[in-house]
């Protein structure tokens, strides 16, 4: 999709909450939403209720587990707060263990990008959590096998005449010299919504360097790939991006602009 009112250079700007602002043709400032916050719409309460269920009995498990002389944990708790109690303590070891899985990816990515950009030194690395030091390490050990070259990472993009904007993870090339679209993924699994995001950044016109005011024609990508970054090995996933990709997207925006016109109960 072309836009039709961007002009040439434009300076783009992110929002701490994700939204994104790029100057019109008469230098006003334009607000469009991310795509994180529009693909929300997407119904992801069967894995995450299942990912919530399983983090509530793997957590029950290790109570029960752990032994203070002839009692468990559970047995200990249960006596202390009464089952209600412990059921709340339960059914909040989701929330709790989600938190930190955000925590972990963030801190992956931002180190990823940074072994990318300037590189790590010995400093960098000390300051690692060791659950992040794997996963950095993992990373660094495909990206030297890959034959990927980065052209950008961790850059903006913006659609004027769609009406939206997204922050990439990484731009390259390929060892065949192909122009990839890659998101870095930390969790335990990769589900559907990943594609309908990469659809969205490859579809926007522009792209802007980080700290770079100019906005650049976004290039053609021949290939859209998840880079799956587990503790003991990385997984590249090609998804399939063509006509049905887009039109999920576009579903995606204009649902979310009627729910944002819609709030509350009726």
């Amino acid at each position: 999709m072309t836009a039709t009112n961007a002009p040439a250079e434009a300076a783009i700007v992110r929002t701490p909450d994700h939204n994104y602002g790029y100057l019109d043709d008469a230098g006003n400032r334009t607000w469009v939403p991310g795509v994180t916050g529009i693909i929300s719409v997407l119904d992801k309460s069967d894995a995450i209720g299942q990912w919530m269920a399983n983090s509530a009995a793997e957590a029950a498990v290790d109570l029960a587990q752990r032994k203070v002389g002839a009692y468990s944990a559970l047995d200990i708790l249960l006596d202390i707060v009464g089952p209600e109690g412990v059921a709340k303590a339960l059914a909040s070891s989701g929330p709790r263990k989600r938190d930190a899985a955000g925590q972990l990816g963030s801190s992956v990515h931002a180190w990823a990008d940074k072994l990318l950009t300037t590189g790590l030194d010995a400093a960098d690395i000390a300051s690692m959590t060791e659950p992040v030091l794997k996963r950095v390490n993992v990373y660094a050990e495909w990206w030297q096998a890959s034959g990927w070259k980065r052209r950008l990472s961790e850059a903006y993009v913006v659609s004027p005449g769609t009406g939206y904007g997204g922050t990439f993870d990484l731009l390259a090339y390929d060892a065949d010299g192909k122009t990839v679209l890659a998101d870095l993924k930390t969790g335990t699994g990769v589900f559907r919504e990943a594609i309908v995001q990469l659809t969205a950044y490859g579809l926007a016109p522009l792209v802007a360097r980080p700290g770079d005011p100019r906005a650049y024609p976004m290039p053609v990508v021949d290939r859209y790939v998840i880079i799956h970054v587990q503790a003991t090995k990385v997984r590249e996933i090609d998804v399939p991006v063509g006509q049905a990709e887009r039109m999920a997207f576009l579903d995606c925006l204009d649902l979310h602009r009627w729910l944002t016109t819609v709030k509350g109960r009726l």
